[in-house]
């Protein structure tokens, strides 16, 4: 019996005078297709077959009646499951017209490439500890991740190795960056234990604007002329922002309204996003030409705890944050249990 190594992940044809058939291997395929052979006749043969132990385990056999000579003949091999794998087995067949069979050893690999997913959430980003966590949806290999701040520059990088944790594990990565740079972007790239590989850009930049915070009436939602000196302040400041960074990135100012635990909290939802609203117009007519995004949250996120009933000043505010236009709104924790609604200033 003679022996035949196909290597891994190439299209190899294998002829010799002594072989009574070539061969071609397409064992790189996506997920749902099977790696295929095709093996065309030097001269006619019968009865062709192939078992293959692959190493996991599973056994395949494959066969076909004849190939006249110069025929061919496609022939799907295992069963489609995703990722690397590894056969051995035979390739074996009759001349046309005798009787003894011929047989040669077949050695290959094969690669079933499944969707490669990164993903990732604010809630699993910690600026401050620099940690990213991410999840792929394959085993994990390695992970490089360079780190853009907000003049376009880059300020950080780091890298990790997996030892092939299960997909969709949550999977750490810190850096390293100089004391008071800010994180614009992350650029990661993952590579699975299998080989595969994928780049995405994360943009985790948000700048919240201090600022203070305007006095309004009891149940009202108007900004009076004593106060709009405070929201011109912000408006300087949001221009020093947008100018130092719109080279880099579209962007977007949210406006996020709240009260405190005095009265209903349906009143209190509807009176918060009516000042949002009332602050991001007077922002528009200031000359702000950012998009505006703007929602009331009520007493849901208060920021000193209080019972309810409780006149509390620190918690009627407005939360001034500039984050990407793409993406969602740069709020975490209570804000998103929250669940209010945003709303485009028009």
């Amino acid at each position: 019996m003679g022996r035949i190594v196909i290597l891994a992940v190439l299209l190899i044809s294998t002829t010799a005078s002594a072989q009574p058939v070539s061969f071609q291997l397409q064992g790189d395929v996506a997920l749902g297709k099977k790696p295929m052979i095709e093996i065309r006749a030097v001269q006619s043969v019968t009865a062709l077959r192939i078992d293959l132990d692959r190493d996991d385990g599973q056994h395949f056999t494959v066969q076909h009646a004849s190939l006249a000579k110069g025929a061919a003949v496609r022939l799907a091999i295992g069963d489609g499951a995703a990722g690397k794998a590894s056969y051995k087995g035979t390739l074996s067949g009759q001349l046309a017209g005798q009787k003894e069979r011929w047989s040669e050893e077949l050695i290959f690999d094969t690669l079933v490439r499944a969707p490669l997913k990164v993903t990732y959430d604010m809630e699993h980003l910690d600026l401050d500890k620099r940690v990213l966590q991410f999840k792929v949806s394959r085993p994990a290999g390695t992970a490089e991740l360079t780190v853009i701040g907000d003049d376009g520059k880059e300020i950080g990088t780091g890298t990790a190795t997996y030892a092939k944790e299960p997909a969709d594990t949550w999977l750490p990565i810190t850096w390293k960056q100089p004391a008071g740079t800010r994180v614009m972007m992350l650029k990661l790239r993952v590579v699975t234990a299998d080989g595969l590989a994928s780049n995405v850009e994360l943009i985790p930049w948000s700048v919240s604007i201090d600022h203070e915070d305007v006095n309004f009436a009891t149940d009202s939602a108007v900004v009076e002329a004593s106060e709009s000196s405070k929201l011109d302040s912000s408006v300087t400041k949001i221009a020093e922002v947008v100018k130092r960074s719109e080279k880099f990135m579209k962007m977007t100012l949210y406006v996020a309204g709240h009260t405190d635990t005095v009265g209903p909290n349906a009143k209190n939802r509807k009176l918060s996003l009516d000042r949002a609203r009332a602050i991001a117009a007077y922002f528009r007519k200031q000359g702000v030409k950012l998009p505006i995004a703007f929602a009331g949250f009520g007493e849901e996120v208060l920021k000193v705890k209080t019972a309810d009933s409780t006149d509390e000043r620190r918690n009627r505010r407005a939360d001034y944050v500039i984050g990407p236009a793409a993406g969602a709104p740069p709020f975490k924790g209570p804000y998103l249990k929250a669940k209010a609604e945003w709303k485009q200033l028009r």
